[in-house]
């Protein structure tokens, strides 16, 4: 990961070297990247689209077969070859992206290692500079960035750049669930996920810096828009 961590790392150390701003280079980072990924995360949601789109068909399959797992199978195969459907191609583009998505974060969460190595001036310039109402980017955004009194305990809360990462994480993969169709068994694991992995964000917004959640928030702004988009519908197509 440490190869990925260093590409991102120079990318966005030569974008900042550019604009001068830390905030404002990692949201022109966050949109190359996602440019960057998205024949991948194109691929993925074309087959998710099309496993929604023959999931009625699979289940009258696994119903009229239900005692002849055998038959059930290959019927499923030749459901898949008549629709062009591979099961593993959803699978394949997130193993793609994998590792690429934890080289990323390895970049924003060791800045002083992969974005400006041996240059601690430059690390502290960037990262301190205020961005909006946070003082300062290597930090975890809190409460105490909006509100300078109040009780401790309120004021450790996590700030309003988690709350909205979380609300757009929640949205996004309502979305996915809504547009992806799926067994029963796999929406509602979907619809836990889409509680579970919010409050995880959120969560994260007490210890992880300001800078990697901006990046995670502006990448699903653009998920979700990229989302929006694939689900119109093509000119000439039946409304």
């Amino acid at each position: 990961m440490a190869i990925f961590a260093q590409i991102f790392g120079y990318l966005l150390g030569l974008i900042y070297g550019v604009i001068k701003d830390y905030g404002i280079a990692i949201i022109i980072f966050t949109l190359i990247t996602k440019l960057l990924l998205m024949p991948f995360t194109i691929k993925q949601l074309r087959s998710q689209k099309a496993m929604a789109d023959i999931q009625p068909k699979m289940k009258e399959i696994q119903e009229k077969y239900k005692d002849n797992k055998e038959k059930q199978n290959q019927m499923l195969v030749e459901l898949y070859k008549e629709h062009k459907y591979n099961p593993l191609s959803g699978c394949l583009p997130l193993l793609i992206q994998f590792p690429i998505i934890i080289g990323l974060f390895t970049a924003m969460r060791q800045p002083e290692l992969y974005v400006f190595p041996n240059n601690p001036d430059l690390l502290a310039q960037a990262t301190q500079d205020a961005f909006l109402w946070i003082g300062n980017l290597s930090l975890p955004d809190l409460m105490s960035n909006i509100f300078k009194s109040g009780p401790a305990w309120f004021l450790g809360f996590p700030g309003l750049m988690p709350i909205i990462s979380a609300a757009l994480t929640y949205f996004q993969m309502a979305s996915t669930t809504t547009s992806t169709g799926g067994s029963d068994a796999m929406n509602n694991q979907m619809k836990i996920m889409q509680i579970f992995f919010p409050i995880m964000i959120l969560f994260w917004g007490k210890t992880m810096s300001a800078g990697l959640i901006l990046y995670w928030t502006v990448g699903s702004i653009f998920q979700i828009v990229q989302q929006y988009i694939m689900k119109r519908p093509a000119k000439g197509d039946a409304k």
